[in-house]
């Protein structure tokens, strides 16, 4: 099963993949007993201001595509009737395609991830696919500007809590480990964190000492992330 980053269902899956890697528990025997082990993984840079919903993987933008181009002509023309300003505007704009179902597809696979709260209500989110309903939601729920932070609990070998964390939920933690969206890809792809740290292609607020101390722990928390069958939102 493949699960979508950045997502509640990937980092559940990597909290559980890490419980279940006997490497990564005996080489992290320790962290955290001493010190404050636990981390902020801080997300930066998701490009939702100018990627649409129509440029999301096909999976998504196609299936949405599909499942309004089943929709009966009463239909569609319930959804434009009760479509917010900001959807109509888009629709109005799109004055050079002819047919109206078209038109409303067009204006909604144009919107942006960042507007898509504004054009989505609960009768028209009622006909997306589950995934894509799911991730706008959690986008919407979890997204600081273009930042998402995740929390993890790492404790003496274990993976004790994994969540990703509200807009105004604030956590204290030994250690906060930054990057722009594109680098998180890189990591799960295989990049070394060490590497990463020291290239200053992520940036580490703890005891880099620390992290040192356990190479191994920190290069199977980054395998771990790799061999999750992985789909990437952006």
């Amino acid at each position: 099963m493949a699960y979508w980053f950045p997502s509640r269902e990937w980092l559940a899956a990597y909290r559980e993949r890490l419980n279940d890697n006997e490497t990564y528990e005996t080489m992290s025997e320790g962290w955290g007993v001493d010190f404050e082990g636990d981390f902020v993984f801080e997300i930066t840079d998701l490009p939702t201001a100018e990627t649409t919903i129509g440029d999301l993987p096909e999976d998504l933008s196609e299936s949405l595509r599909e499942n309004l181009a089943s929709l009966s002509e009463e239909r569609i023309e319930e959804l434009i009737a009760d479509a917010p300003s900001a959807l109509e505007e888009r629709f109005e704009e799109q004055e050079h395609v002819e047919n109206e179902r078209e038109r409303f597809i067009s204006a909604l696979c144009g919107t942006t991830i960042e507007d898509a709260p504004r054009v989505t209500w609960p009768d028209l989110r009622s006909e997306y696919p589950e995934d894509l309903a799911n991730l706008l939601d959690q986008l919407d729920r979890y997204l600081d500007g273009s930042t998402v932070y995740t929390y993890l609990d790492l404790y003496d070998g274990r993976c004790r809590t994994a969540e990703v964390l509200e807009q105004t939920e604030e956590r204290t933690a030994g250690f906060v480990l930054t990057a722009p969206y594109s680098k998180w890809n890189d990591l799960i792809d295989g990049t070394d964190v060490i590497e990463s740290v020291m290239s200053q292609d992520m940036s580490l607020d703890g005891s880099i000492t620390n992290v040192i101390l356990y190479p191994e722990a920190a290069q199977e928390l980054g395998d771990t992330a790799g061999r999750i069958e992985t789909n990437f939102l952006f």
